[in-house]
Parts: C-alpha cells; sequence; structure tokens
C-alpha cells in the first residue's frame, strides 16, 4: 500500500490567520511551505502554530505574521517509492514529524507522516507486538477544570501534541492540538478562563496495554487520531501514539514477519 499522501501548499508569504483557518477547514495537522516554483522551504505543523503563539503572547496578529516566521526549515526530502520501514527511520532517527517526498528535480509532490505509517502497520502487521511495548509512560494528564492556558503550557514544555484528561481517576477526555486550532485566537490572553471541559474531546476510546499493537494502530487509521490513552481497568497507565507505532516499525521482529509473509505469499 503506499504510504505518501497529497498535501496542502503553503506559500512563506501567506499570513498565520490564513494557515489557521486552512488547517481547520481542511482538517489538516501539516503542511508543505514551497517557493512559486514548487521547491519545498520548509513545514508548519498545528503544534508550531500552537506554540508560536504561546510563546509571543498578545504581540499575536494572525494577519501580519507570516508563515516564514512560523514554520521549521529543516526538513528531509525523500523519493516517492521509498520503503515504509526507511521512512519510519528516518523519522525517528532525525525526529521529523514528517517528510518531504520530492520528484528527482527536488519539487515537492507530497508528504508522509506517522500516520500513514500507522496505517500501513495496521494493514501489514498483527500479532507481533503488545501495545505494552511502546506505550508512552508516564501519561501527560491534566484534570477537567484546569485552564487551556495551563494545558497549552503543560504541552508546550513537555514537546507534545496532546494532554489526557482525568476526573477523579477516570480518563474522560483529550485535548490535542486539533482541539486548540478552534480557541488560538483566545490564547495569546494569558488570562483566558476557558476550562479544559470545555474545549476537550470527550468519549475517548481506550485499549488495555496487553491488546496487539495492530489494533491500537487500526483504532488510530479508521478514527483518524494520533494517540489513545493505555489503560488497566479504569486506572491511566500510559497513551500509545503514531510515534510509537513508527517506532515499532522498526523492531526486527516486523522486518521478519513482513518478509515471512512476502516468501509465503509469491510461492502461489
Amino acid at each position: 500500500m503506499g504510504i505518501v499522501r497529497s498535501s496542502i501548499v503553503m506559500r512563506p508569504y501567506d499570513n498565520l490567520l490564513y494557515a489557521l483557518k486552512v488547517m481547520v477547514m481542511e482538517y489538516i495537522p501539516k503542511a508543505v511551505v514551497t517557493d512559486e516554483k514548487g521547491f519545498p522551504l520548509g513545514i508548519i505543523t498545528q503544534k508550531d502554530i500552537i506554540n508560536f503563539v504561546y510563546k509571543k503572547g498578545e504581540e499575536t496578529d494572525f494577519d501580519k505574521i507570516y508563515v516564514s516566521e512560523v514554520m521549521k526549515k529543516d526538513i528531509v526530502c525523500v523519493g516517492e517509492s521509498i520503503d515504509p520501514l526507511e521512512a519510519a527511520q528516518i523519522m525517528i532517527d532525525k525526529r521529523q514529524p514528517m517528510l518531504v517526498v520530492c520528484s528527482d528535480e527536488g519539487k515537492a509532490l507530497g508528504i508522509i507522516i506517522k500516520t500513514d505509517l500507522t496505517q500501513y502497520y495496521a494493514a501489514q502487521i498483527k500479532g507481533v507486538q503488545k501495545v505494552r511495548e511502546y506505550m508512552s509512560t508516564p501519561a501527560i494528564a491534566i484534570g477537567p477544570d484546569d485552564s487551556v492556558i495551563e494545558a497549552v503550557k503543560t504541552m508546550v514544555e513537555k514537546d507534545i501534541s496532546r494532554v489526557i484528561i482525568v476526573d477523579n481517576d477516570r480518563v474522560s477526555g483529550l485535548l490535542t492540538t486539533t482541539d486548540l486550532l478552534y480557541l488560538l485566537p483566545a490564547l495569546k490572553y494569558k488570562e483566558c478562563k476557558v476550562s479544559v471541559r470545555d474545549s476537550m474531546s470527550p468519549n475517548i476510546i481506550v485499549v488495555e496495554e496487553e491488546e496487539d499493537l495492530n489494533s491500537a494502530a487500526k483504532l488510530m487509521a479508521s478514527r483518524k487520531i494520533k494517540g489513545i490513552p493505555v489503560v488497566e481497568g479504569d486506572r491511566l497507565k500510559g497513551v500509545i501514539t503514531t510515534t510509537d507505532v513508527t517506532k515499532a516499525l522498526l523492531d526486527d521482529r516486523v522486518r521478519k514477519y513482513l518478509y515471512e509473509v512476502k516468501m509465503y505469499t509469491s510461492t502461489f
């Protein structure tokens, strides 16, 4: 299956208001920034925008800040025929949120994000690894009555894209960068009183640590989410994310599994 997806393209002179509206309306987590000829200059993500607005504070004028001021310039370009395991290795080794897929001439053709690799895992690998082997612990959790500003501060300081909401020792929701985009104009004011309870995504799904990692990957792929709380009964044990699934692809057991599947199917 293919792991390359098309990407929304932004220009360095687009303003932050435009980038925000595009990400909200198109429901996209990341975009490529190119010049007029299509050569990549950088990438911009939801997390980049939220971090920038939080740190800039009330000085943020969304219509006067350019994408070039917010984007990351340390991009990695790859060919469109790249193997999924090679893509996973590059993303983890170079700590990249996405890879820019380029033509032989160096022009941007699309992107690969960890969601794409999670979808690959869900479709190709089963019965090899458990959730507990790759979940991130401890999970970062806050209360529903905490302010959104406190949640953003936690996410920025911990460099994470989601926090789990725990109420009376029970997982009650998630607050993600996608949720925060809808509140972004208010987040530049540190006295913002909006509560996590009024902003989080409720009724979330959970997985248990002894489940097959394939089950978690399938849930993330089908629900179009990037992280799932891991529980034992009602107790929060950790979180499994698309980054964790990408790391799981680097396990030698996965390579052996895929090799054996290829050898078996090639005999028919």
